[in-house]
């Protein structure tokens, strides 16, 4: 079973009582993680790519927020800069409000100064989030009439988040916690392994995390495997399982969380 969670930073928003429209058809080409090792005081720069597939112009706003996640199912995009290890106040970009022709890409440029740590040593990572997201026509930001249209409707409206992720060059530990593993029953009456994951150190990581499983015998009982794309510090996920239709008996759950440059893991005895 493969779990991606946070896929693309892809949210939708439902805005009520507005003439009905389709939804733009905007998108973030590629690259919506974006990750760079830096030393203090480099600048360096990186682009966004914004595709329009439709057969009409349409308006694009970007700006800041911070991220954060947590296992519980909280998502905060907080004030740019709130986050202990927001770099939103490093970057700048232009333009942050752009129309795209029909058929057409529009890119948007950033720059990202990391301070030189003088005043507040840096290490391990620094992240925040570009949004991109596009513009109802006739609202109060778009430059465009409003459509004549009558009627009440819903307006589907997706916004892109891009991660700009900041690693400062040889430093920050890393270091993840489990905690709180718990069997579920599965949506087919199967077993579901619940764990959270802590990442408590100071680097974001990517995560590529293994469960075997033996029967009291020491027999192979199954084998999973998950991928996340990127695991900040101070946040953390709830990974899934999927274990099936197991009989009652005894289990040893083995996992391991690799980073691609250390392994983490942890050991549970299952009981059914």
């Amino acid at each position: 079973m493969k779990s991606i969670p946070l896929p693309a930073l892809a949210l939708v928003c439902l805005a009520l009582l507005v003439p009905a429209r389709a939804p733009a058809q905007i998108a973030v080409s590629e690259h919506t993680l974006q990750q760079r090792e830096a030393e203090p005081g480099e600048t360096y720069g990186g682009t966004i790519v914004v595709t329009n597939t439709a057969n009409e112009p349409h308006e694009v706003k970007l700006y800041q927020t911070d991220y954060l996640f947590y296992a519980d199912g909280r998502t905060i995009f907080g004030e740019p800069g709130s986050a202990p290890r927001s770099n939103a106040e490093w970057i700048t970009f232009n333009p942050s409000f752009v129309t795209v022709p029909p058929h057409s890409q529009a890119t948007v440029a950033y720059t990202v100064s990391v301070p030189s740590g003088e005043d507040a040593p840096l290490t391990g990572s620094y992240w925040s989030v570009i949004m991109v997201e596009p513009v109802a026509p006739g609202s109060a930001e778009s430059l465009k009439a409003a459509p004549n249209e009558e009627g009440i409707g819903i307006v589907t409206r997706i916004r892109y988040g891009v991660q700009i992720v900041t690693h400062i060059a040889g430093s920050g530990e890393v270091r993840l916690d489990f905690a709180d593993p718990r069997i579920r029953t599965g949506p087919e009456g199967g077993r579901v392994l619940e764990f959270d994951v802590r990442n408590v150190g100071e680097r974001s990581v990517p995560l590529d995390v293994r469960l075997e499983l033996y029967d009291a015998a020491g027999a192979a009982a199954g084998r999973f495997d998950a991928t996340v794309r990127i695991l900040h510090p101070g946040t953390s996920l709830r990974q899934r399982f999927d274990l099936g239709p197991l009989a009652g008996g005894t289990y040893t759950a083995l996992v391991a969380a690799d980073t691609g440059a250390d392994i983490f893991g942890a050991q549970y005895t299952l009981q059914f």
